[in-house]
């Protein structure tokens, strides 16, 4: 894993200190309300802590099952969110990941979370564009997919304006309700390397920050 920058954010692999901002955003019902709702504070606990696990057992040459990063504002140094590349199998993907794995196509999960202060300034094209461009020319993806709550309408807009595939909608069973009594409906959009290839998403710099900060593939 690596820390990056594009001309208006850091993105660097997640650190200890950020637990405090990481649990309040998995608390948050403005934040979580189309991620399957808010968590208890010490579930998010361990979430963080689970995530902190996956980041240092990828940077140790072990499985990469979910990497995530924090967004920072180079301006104002505040931490604004997280975003994650993820190869875990979920009730939303297990239908695409088989799909894929047949196909032979290597492939990952985007997915970002921008605390309700970083709404409306364009951040989620510009982080989640720089993670795709990451995720092609370093850990070498051939596509990348993204599920979301087809409610979401401003998760929709920016996915397509990054240029996903046009979206696909996928019955999912509600986790606090049986099949019989609710179907949410899951959107599946995906960007291949090959589109990749046509063009820049983000332009990425070197990263702004000491040596000791940055996270050695």
């Amino acid at each position: 894993m690596h820390s990056f920058t594009t001309e208006r954010l850091l993105i660097r692999p997640l650190l200890a200190e950020d637990e405090a901002f990481f649990c309040q955003q998995f608390t948050n019902e403005k934040v979580m309300r189309y991620t399957g709702g808010t968590i208890s504070l010490p579930e998010a606990n361990k979430v963080f802590q689970r995530s902190l696990k996956a980041n240092e057992r990828a940077t140790n040459g072990g499985k990469k099952s979910v990497l995530t990063w924090a967004i920072l504002c180079l301006k104002t140094e505040v931490l604004i969110g997280t975003q994650t590349l993820s190869s875990l199998v979920r009730p939303h993907n297990a239908e695409i990941l088989q799909q894929a794995k047949i196909s032979g196509i290597k492939q990952t999960e985007i997915g970002i979370m921008l605390s309700p202060q970083a709404n409306g300034k364009l951040f989620p094209e510009e982080a989640m564009g720089a993670l795709m461009e990451y995720a092609f020319s370093q850990l070498k993806y051939a596509r990348i997919s993204a599920f979301y709550d087809s409610a979401n309408l401003a998760t929709k807009r920016f996915v397509n304006k990054l240029g996903f595939t046009a979206a696909t909608e996928l019955a999912q069973a509600s986790d606090l309700k049986s099949k019989n009594e609710c179907i949410n409906k899951t959107s599946y959009q995906y960007f291949d390397h090959q589109h990749w290839q046509q063009k820049i998403i983000t332009k990425v710099f070197p990263p702004l920050i000491k040596e000791n900060t940055v996270i050695a593939d």
